[in-house]
């Protein structure tokens, strides 16, 4: 992660660089304790950044069969950082701990991946982000996987080889990413059965999408924070 479009990753792994970034965000929320919250969260907000890293670095490294649960636990660290941007007391409560999401954990016969979907629940990490980075009151509904991933641009290749036409992002695409490695990491914990064989077999037209998919996580995720993080500082100077 080297590349222009995660230098801001890079640049906020010190506390001479973060606290001063910190203190603008906050500044900006008009908190009275601005200079107090930026010095006490800039070593949690660089080890949520490092921890972030270290799942993603992992995941390129590890067997496929593991790959969306780690590539989930590397996204999730990256939002948390994000939140202490904008919300210096996170987490105030347990309840914005848990997922924020769910699934069916039993899947049903001749189960398809891009059919499947996720419902939102009121409470944790994905409604959070959504209401607090990205301006979204989310209502409780089901996203099947299909909704979330055809809207993403590099997804669109493997989409129009099927004759599909690319669809509109309901989502900003942090939040629609998440979703998916959320169920992705579901399959792997709790239907190892049905992973293992879509891998060896490659019989199903779920594999390509998801393979795609996961190609694609280590320059996306990095990329969508840093450009994220950067959009917050230049929000912090006006």
């Amino acid at each position: 992660m080297t590349d222009e479009q995660t230098t801001w990753l890079t640049y906020l792994q010190v506390t001479a660089h973060t606290r001063p970034f910190l203190l603008k965000c906050y500044e900006r929320l008009d908190s009275k304790k601005a200079k107090e919250h930026a010095y006490y969260n800039a070593e949690r907000f660089i080890y949520g950044i490092k921890l972030g890293e270290e799942y993603l670095t992992s995941a390129v490294h590890t067997p496929l069969s593991v790959q969306p649960l780690l590539y989930y636990y590397s996204l999730t660290h990256f939002l948390k950082s994000c939140l202490l941007t904008v919300d210096p007391g996170y987490p105030a409560t347990a309840k914005v701990l848990a997922h924020g999401l769910s699934t069916r954990k039993r899947k049903k016969m001749h189960y398809r991946f891009l059919e499947d979907d996720v419902r939102i629940q009121p409470n944790g990490l994905f409604p959070y982000a959504a209401k607090h980075l990205f301006h979204q009151d989310i209502e409780a509904k089901k996203l099947s996987m299909d909704e979330l991933l055809r809207p993403l641009s590099f997804m669109e290749p493997i989409y129009s080889l099927k004759g599909k036409a690319k669809a509109d992002a309901k989502f900003p695409e942090l939040l629609a990413q998440f979703a998916i490695l959320y169920n992705l990491s579901m399959l792997v914990r709790y239907e190892g059965e049905w992973w293992g064989e879509m891998e060896q077999l490659r019989d199903r037209e779920d594999y390509v999408f998801i393979i795609h998919f996961l190609q694609y996580a280590p320059k996306q995720i990095p990329s969508l924070i840093s450009a994220w993080l950067k959009d917050q500082n230049t929000a912090s100077m006006e």
